[in-house]
């Protein structure tokens, strides 16, 4: 009895084995672009997302320090610089709302306690900081007793105050925030202490 055995055509089984091979790879390609479009398009949805996020809560750098036990703040947009300890010479007849003059940067400029202005405590004007205020094309110095740093506020998200203000300090609060952070209206801060230096400069 004669057994006949079949030939295997290796040649032909490594042809087939590389065209399935193709089709793994071709498959696999197409899902990782279609993986690819899918993170892509996410991508671009959160994106846009944050962008509108961002336009509905608007923000405005606020500088913050504290007076005392309460903290205030004023808009970083009107604060040119900041002094350490600056020796204030006192002014005849200001009063207590106008701690003095200042040297700052080479021009004497007013300094104010906002203190005096908020009916607070006392200010100790050899220690502390002073701030440069510019509002209305005017330069003044502001006295206060520690400086927290800055931090992005929304003002439209103020809360009204109850003021207890000196005759000149009403009006200066602008809100507050959650934490209790007030801010005051830097451009009224400066028009007002202006016209209390018209008004000592005249008597």
């Amino acid at each position: 009895m004669t057994s006949t055995r079949s030939k295997i055509d290796w040649n032909s089984v490594r042809e087939r084995l590389a065209q399935y091979q193709a089709q793994f790879d071709d498959a696999g390609r197409v899902d990782r672009n279609r993986l690819y479009e899918v993170f892509r398009q996410r991508a671009e949805r959160l994106a846009r997302r944050g962008r509108r996020e961002a336009a509905q809560t608007k923000t405005t750098p606020i500088i913050a320090f504290r007076l005392g036990n309460e903290r205030f703040g004023v808009e970083l947009a009107h604060v040119k610089q900041v002094f350490r300890c600056v020796p204030i010479t006192p002014i005849p007849g200001a009063g207590g709302v106008l701690l003095g003059a200042a040297n700052l940067n080479g021009a004497l400029r007013s300094v104010v306690d906002p203190g005096a202005l908020l009916s607070l405590s006392a200010a100790r004007p050899d220690a502390g900081y002073v701030v440069l205020l510019q509002a209305g094309g005017k330069l003044l110095g502001m006295w206060v007793e520690t400086l927290e740093g800055v931090c992005p506020i929304d003002l439209d998200a103020l809360t009204a105050v109850d003021e207890v203000a000196s005759e000149w300090g009403s009006g200066l609060m602008s809100g507050m925030t959650d934490d209790h952070l007030v801010v005051l209206d830097a451009e009224l801060l400066v028009e007002r202490v202006a016209e209390l230096r018209r008004q000592v400069s005249e008597h």
